[in-house]
């Protein structure tokens, strides 16, 4: 028999419990867990672990993680919870939503009356912006060179030459995607540019508008779109949740690797975020690889040294910490999701 968990979609500002109805993953009512003025948007899920779901599950489950947030966006604000947070029971829920309740309240008042838009920016054609690549001097003298060296020397350069249009091509993205944010940031609260997807496409960055702002921005972009007279192509996703500015993610930590690392720089089963700084700057002094040069055991022990000073640092963000088994195994905490490029 499967065990009852709490799947957390958000947080709203309300003091009401109430139903949203069953548009959960696996067709779950959702409902909001309120504490003092703000709430949780969950609904009951059994314990599963979302990163072994097969890939069509998994998709499947994040389609309605997204339209629910997006549901609850139309009549609320929301901080989405990172996609797949569940927890063991009510307990634990409301444990958490009590120890974030005041990075709760400062997040929704930042992101009070703001969407994010995502725009993707693309060659339309991307054949005619290797053609105009290929009229590069320096490209055009390798290609020249490729045809009068023998068999055996053109394998190179065709290889330097694949490089050099690649770098030219990158050059060319970056300086277009410039210009494009030097218009487009102006009427933005804030942006995240994220990694591209394929040589086609030259941006690809997530907005975060005022709801106010919206039109103007749209705007910004349809005059762009003009003015490349077809060169490039726009589209915009939104507006959307601020998914790349705000996302809350749970941390936990595993009892047996904290005291681990905790041993590793000879603390106690109490110290304070400075004695964990001054551990690791003597373990530091001690055993840094530039003492030990060629020592490759030297190097690996550093690392597990530097990797120790991470994890209690990530544990121990206030004043005070225990590291006693009880405590540690109660631990839970929110953080906002660091959104990677």
């Amino acid at each position: 028999m499967s065990v009852e968990g709490r799947y957390i979609y958000g947080f709203i500002s309300t003091n009401e419990q109430k139903s949203l109805g069953f548009i959960g993953i696996e067709q779950r009512e959702v409902h909001t867990f309120p504490y003092k003025n703000v709430a949780a948007v969950v609904s009951d899920l059994p314990l599963i672990q979302f990163d072994s779901l097969p890939k069509e599950i998994l998709l499947r489950n994040l389609a309605v993680y997204q339209a629910v947030i997006e549901m609850v966006m139309k009549s609320h604000h929301i901080i989405p919870m990172k996609f797949g947070t569940i927890l063991q029971g009510e307990k634990d829920l409301k444990k958490i939503v009590e120890k974030s309740y005041g990075r709760l309240v400062t997040s929704m008042k930042e992101m009070e009356n703001k969407i994010e838009l995502d725009v993707a920016v693309l060659w339309s054609d991307m054949e005619t912006v290797l053609r105009e690549i290929g009229e590069e001097e320096e490209i055009k003298r390798l290609k020249e060179e490729a045809v009068t060296k023998p068999a055996d020397q053109v394998f190179e350069i065709k290889i330097e030459l694949g490089k050099l249009v690649k770098d030219t091509l990158d050059k060319k993205r970056e300086q277009c995607a410039s210009q494009l944010l030097d218009v487009l940031k102006k009427d933005a609260e804030n942006y995240h540019s994220h990694a591209v997807m394929d040589d086609s496409m030259i941006m690809n960055t997530a907005f975060l508008i005022d709801k106010d702002r919206q039109e103007t921005f749209e705007s910004k972009v349809d005059q762009l779109d003009k003015q490349y007279n077809g060169k490039i192509n726009f589209r915009i996703v939104g507006p959307l949740p601020p998914y790349s500015f705000t996302t809350l993610e749970m941390k936990k930590v595993e009892f047996g690797e904290l005291n681990e690392a905790r041993q590793m720089l000879g603390l106690g089963e109490e110290s304070t975020s400075l004695e964990i700084r001054e551990a690791y700057r003597e373990m530091s002094k001690k055993f840094h690889p530039d003492k030990y040069p060629g020592d490759q055991e030297a190097q690996k022990r550093f690392e597990k040294i530097t990797g120790a000073y991470r994890m209690l640092s990530d544990y121990c963000q206030d004043a005070q910490c225990s590291f006693k088994e009880t405590e540690v195994r109660d631990w839970i905490d929110v953080r906002e999701l660091v959104v990677s490029g």
